[in-house]
């Protein structure tokens, strides 16, 4: 059956990472769908008989504990506390139902909950990897959420899309499958009867004018963070799908009848670590705008001053890794050496102007160009 994956795929496929969307595996309703996760773990079970290792970045907790939390009223459910009690409740049901179904294939599953502070700290980048490859040589399952149950605005990943992205530049996977409802992208809106299916994006295709559905009722992504973790993967050289969890075996149409879409990685890429990790681990929805000549600056290898930036998006820490656009354009990637309220007091400002404004100096410069990538850059 290996012989048979989709053209597109390295022969010699060792690792996947596949992301499962909320309603992949409970209903709109928060009830977990037994048959769709032993339909899952069946698939699982048989990439594993065929050499391949699996990671799996599962949605659905909140969703599953949602139904507990008596107080629904529209107050309680924007608070982020709402979300880490319903996280709290709907994580081990999940894991639950989980092993229920790898039990009947003699499988264990492990889980891993992580934070965006996890993946951005080298010493617990790297604990996280061995931890992983440990259960992997076992032959065991890594289930891997966000830590919604303690994560805040700052510290959180954003979704499982973003986390699903880290873990496969994280983990040396060949592969990320998005699960979701579409069977990935279409030339127009997919509810549309003249909507053509999208089979194959070519490495650094635009996407401006690609039509897509909005989030699901009880996802927090949606295309757009799918698109968001293709653009961080594919210049790493690491194979995207987005497709369907409809299918009857959602992840074998994907593999193996060429479903969904697929998106080319670029074919000569850096393996520097420190550089996957910039990339994968920038922070959701923060970004810092830049002028012209900072801009200039940049592509001759030069730091980011304050006096470039034209605004910023945050919140950011320092340390955190920031996307750095020109003219609406994402191109680069850089740590922050400080955290988004200092940078906004010092926007415009010149190097040595810094101290005099924040009352204290960690750095001449925002981001450094030795902790900066630029997207693009061969």
């Amino acid at each position: 059956m290996k012989k048979n994956l989709r053209e597109e795929l390295p022969s010699s496929l060792k690792r996947v990472v596949i992301k499962l969307g909320s309603l992949a595996i409970t209903s709109e309703a928060g009830e977990i769908d037994q048959k769709k996760i032993d339909a899952l773990m069946l698939e699982v079970s048989r990439l594993r008989k065929n050499g391949i290792e699996v990671i799996l970045v599962s949605s659905g907790a909140i969703n599953a504990g949602k139904k507990f939390i008596s107080d629904n009223s529209k107050k309680l459910k924007d608070r982020i506390e709402y979300f880490q009690a319903c996280s709290s409740i709907g994580q081990p049901l999940l894991m639950h139902n989980y092993q229920m179904a790898l039990n009947k294939h003699k499988l264990n599953s492990a889980q891993v909950l992580l934070t965006h502070d996890d993946l951005k700290n080298k010493t617990r980048y790297f604990n996280i990897k061995n931890n992983i490859t440990t259960l992997l040589k076992n032959n065991i399952i890594p289930i891997l959420n966000e830590n919604d149950s303690v994560s805040f605005e700052e510290i959180t990943v954003g979704d499982n899309d973003q986390l699903a992205a880290m873990a496969a530049a994280l983990m040396e996977a060949e592969l990320l499958i998005l699960l979701t409802e579409t069977d990935g992208l279409y030339d127009t809106d997919p509810k549309q009867d003249k909507a053509n299916h999208l089979s194959h994006i070519e490495f650094q295709e635009n996407f401006k004018n690609i039509r897509t559905l909005s989030k699901s009722s009880v996802g927090r992504g949606g295309m757009t963070t799918k698109l968001e973790a293709v653009r961080k993967l594919t210049p790493l050289g690491i194979h995207v799908i987005i497709s369907s969890f409809r299918p009857l075996l959602p992840i074998f149409h994907a593999l193996y009848n060429n479903g969904g879409t697929y998106f080319f990685p670029r074919d000569k890429v850096s393996t520097k670590t420190k550089l996957k990790r910039i990339i994968t681990t920038a922070k959701a929805g923060a970004f810092i705008k830049i002028d012209e000549g900072a801009y200039r600056s940049l592509l001759r290898s030069g730091s980011l001053l304050p006096i470039g930036i034209k605004k910023i998006k945050g919140p950011f820490k320092r340390g955190d890794s920031i996307a750095i656009q020109f003219k609406n354009k994402t191109f680069a990637y850089g740590l922050s050496d400080y955290d988004s309220k200092d940078v906004e007091k010092i926007i415009g400002k010149k190097s040595f102007e810094i101290e005099e404004v924040l009352g204290f100096l960690i750095s001449d410069v925002v981001v450094h160009r030795d902790n900066m990538i630029l997207k693009d850059k061969k």
